[in-house]
């Protein structure tokens, strides 16, 4: 069936210096958990066509992405080069000349894909060639607005350096509008920020939030073999050829010319030096691995020969079990591309080919800690109305596991300003607290990160156990994950969102998901994501283990993994997380 034809297209502009905001990335600052980019994103949903003009970042699938020239040109710039894109566009999705565009700008935290149907009935009203909306105070926002295509065209026609102020067309359509108050200075954006609300989303959201929503760790140059858990910022380029001569695949001979064959001498080993040279008609034993000498042809492994006395015959027909020198590959080869995960085989790779160092990004350092004046850490004796900590062992467990740097950093009593001090530990990328995420008189994480000013990622899950998550961005960078104190909540946590988090921060390629079929429809519950235990049921399936609560992981016990399954009635997949 022919999809239905689209009604509109939309150029969303991401360029910028953003110099009120002090040069800092406005298009990807957080909001309510979004990127400012996927707010105006989220408005043009129902679009044909979406062109984001801008520096290089996370989109969607399906969402084009060009930039104006010179960057940084200034909005009429960044208009003329989404239309040129549009207009080149067509066997990308279904689209016209014709249609009507969109263009907004990524600075309107509170833009929504109604403000957008507003602008589309005007324009449908009358005649005029384009329609902008109109804020509280009544400013005409040139950057929030539909054009007629052909009135749009003339914009493009025009020098990069005119206002966008001075081409609105004549007879331009007006829409007064709330909630369309752009960011331009820290204030507002703070404003914004505390005016958002926050709210648990789902698993999938989640994770395309994180990923999209953290700037990768800076790149470095560290030794191959002390790489492990970091992610190559730049391909794996071979110094050397593999293998580095001709060796032998096979124990057998080494032969020159046609047989008959006369051995020449004693067997070469390998790892053997010295010159050895064979003239034809000669031969000499050889082992695996070992250099072939001068002269020789080619290699016949032991059994495919016949041998009488000093006499070599060949009992095969033109075999040749010879590693010729850059058979694998030569050098210059790209053996590994940029987002692999630097682990046992690349650095292997990286050794054979005579790299040193590896240009990565990562690998992520954490410090974990345990909080609430309830929990004993260690080995301590429990009081009366303690509880011991058996949550940070096996999220340090999942973190090293998964290539993370795990310092084990003590434990927070219930004061604001013990948080605060744990925020600001030197080297370290994450900071993982188990506990303090709700909403008590004892839970402080909220506040102290309100307090310093952090872009709160993610404020909750719709997921069972594991909901009471946070994921916050503090100014300088450093990432702090607040866990469910409850340690099947805290693992659960960890195990959804941790994928995410470090393909956002390495820059990583994203693993596809392992789908498994789950033979217990009962396990889903209507409206809530759930991860359970799994194992095998020795007929391709999988069968799941129903909580036996959050307080204690016995239900983990003599489980081959877990899994995130859906709500009932979703066409996702169940996923083995672990």
């Amino acid at each position: 069936m022919r999809p239905p034809r689209p009604e509109f297209d939309a150029i969303v502009l991401a360029g910028g210096r953003a110099r009120r905001l002090g040069g800092s990335d406005k298009p990807a600052a957080l909001v309510g958990g979004r990127r400012l980019l996927d707010v105006a994103l989220d408005a043009v949903a129902g679009a044909g066509l979406v062109v984001v003009v801008g520096p290089a970042r996370p989109v969607p699938p399906g969402i084009l992405v060009t930039c104006e020239d010179p960057p940084y040109a200034g909005p009429v710039a960044a208009v003329a080069a989404g239309l040129t894109a549009l207009s080149t566009a067509g066997s990308i999705a279904p689209s016209a000349d014709d249609l009507p565009v969109v263009v907004l700008a990524s600075d309107l935290p509170a833009l929504t894909a109604r403000h957008v149907d507003d602008l589309r009935a005007a324009l449908a009203e009358t005649q005029a060639p384009a329609v902008f909306a109109v804020d509280g105070g009544g400013r005409r926002q040139h950057l929030l607005g539909i054009w007629r295509r052909s009135a749009l065209d003339a914009v493009r026609q025009t020098g990069p350096n005119a206002a966008m102020r001075n081409l609105i067309p004549a007879g331009a359509a007006h829409v007064r509008m709330t909630g369309i108050d752009d960011v331009d200075t820290p204030e507002q954006l703070a404003a914004a920020r505390r005016a958002a609300p926050t709210r648990a989303v789902d698993p999938v959201t989640a994770r395309r939030r994180i990923a999209g929503g953290l700037t990768p760790l800076p790149e470095q140059i560290l030794p191959a073999g002390t790489a492990s858990g970091a992610v190559l910022a730049r391909p794996l380029i071979a110094v050397a050829a593999f293998p580095p001569f001709d060796a032998s695949a096979m124990d057998g001979y080494a032969v020159a010319g046609p047989p008959p064959w006369r051995i020449a001498g004693p067997a070469r080993a390998a790892g053997q030096t010295g010159a050895v040279e064979l003239l034809a008609g000669e031969a000499v034993a050889i082992a695996t691995g070992a250099m072939l000498p001068r002269g020789a042809d080619r290699v016949l492994r032991h059994e495919e020969t016949a041998r009488d006395g000093d006499v070599l015959t060949e009992t095969s027909t033109g075999r040749d079990d010879t590693r010729r020198l850059g058979s694998a590959w030569p050098v210059g080869a790209a053996l590994a591309p940029a987002g692999s995960t630097v682990d046992a085989a690349v650095r292997s790779v990286a050794r054979a080919a005579r790299v040193p160092d590896l240009t990565v990004r990562g690998p992520v350092r954490a410090r974990l800690h345990t909080s609430g004046d309830e929990v004993v850490p260690g080995d301590a004796d429990i009081p009366p109305g303690a509880v011991p900590d058996t949550a940070s062992d096996p999220v340090a467990e999942i973190l090293g596991d998964a290539g993370v740097r795990v310092t084990r950093a003590g434990h927070l009593a219930d004061r604001p300003e013990i948080f605060e001090a744990a925020m600001t530990a030197p080297d370290t990328d994450v900071v993982v607290i188990v506990g303090a995420t709700g909403h008590g008189v004892a839970d402080h994480l909220r506040s102290v990160l309100a307090g310093a000013e952090a872009d709160i990622v993610l404020d909750g899950l719709n997921l069972r156990p594991g909901g009471s998550l946070l994921l916050a961005r503090l100014p300088v960078g450093r990432i702090v994950l607040g866990l469910g104190g409850n340690p099947l909540a805290a693992v659960a946590g960890t195990v959804v969102v941790l994928p995410a988090l470090l393909d956002g921060l390495l820059g990583r390629t994203p693993a596809r998901p392992e789908v498994i079929t789950l033979n217990d429809d009962a396990a889903r519950l209507p409206g809530r994501w759930r991860v359970l235990p799994v194992e095998p049921d020795g007929a391709g399936g999988w069968s799941a283990t129903a909580g036996r609560g959050t307080g204690h992981l016995a239900s983990m016990i003599g489980h081959r993994g877990l899994a995130l399954v859906p709500p009932a009635g979703s066409p996702a997949g169940v996923e083995r997380l672990r």
